[in-house]
């Protein structure tokens, strides 16, 4: 039964592991440049970034971990495939702090940001027919990043 939640372990461990960097390089970035940007009225405050993103990397996480687990004995290559696919998708994300608070490139990141919902939708649609839990816990996942994805672009153009 234990060996059963390796698999989850190791998910949550790189995928925490990875928005903790990420969380370092925004952190670090915050004071002075992006504090000095011009911001949407409607951008939500500085302190709500962490809670969601947590949230949404234990959802993606928990998704990921019930195709992937339901697949593993009889869709072994798919099981292997829609892993692959989850970690390109997570360095599509992690990506994007650096390339917006560390370069500060806004408009790559939103391009990041419409490759990232991109990745998104493509696990999406492979997790519908295998799961409909891991589909409907990435929901909230792709809403929050095309919201990201309309602030990142505000940012560009008022800036």
């Amino acid at each position: 039964m234990l060996k059963r939640f390796q698999s989850l372990f190791f998910i949550l461990l790189i995928t925490f592991s990875s928005s903790f960097v990420a969380g370092i390089v925004t952190r670090n970035n915050i004071p002075g440049w992006y504090e000095n940007l011009n911001r949407l009225s409607f951008s939500p405050p500085n302190w709500i970034f962490a809670p969601v993103w947590t949230t949404l990397y234990l959802f993606m996480s928990i998704a990921i971990w019930i195709v992937y687990d339901h697949c593993k004995k009889k869709e072994k290559k798919f099981a292997n495939k829609i892993l692959r696919i989850y970690f390109y998708h997570l360095a599509i994300n992690f990506s994007w702090s650096f390339i917006f608070f560390q370069f500060h490139q806004i408009l790559l990141a939103f391009i990041t940001i419409l490759i990232l919902l991109f990745a998104i939708y493509v696990l999406m649609f492979f997790y519908y027919p295998r799961s409909k839990v891991s589909f409907y816990l990435m929901i909230p996942y792709a809403a929050w990043s095309m919201f990201a994805g309309v602030l990142n672009l505000g940012l560009f153009l008022i800036n």
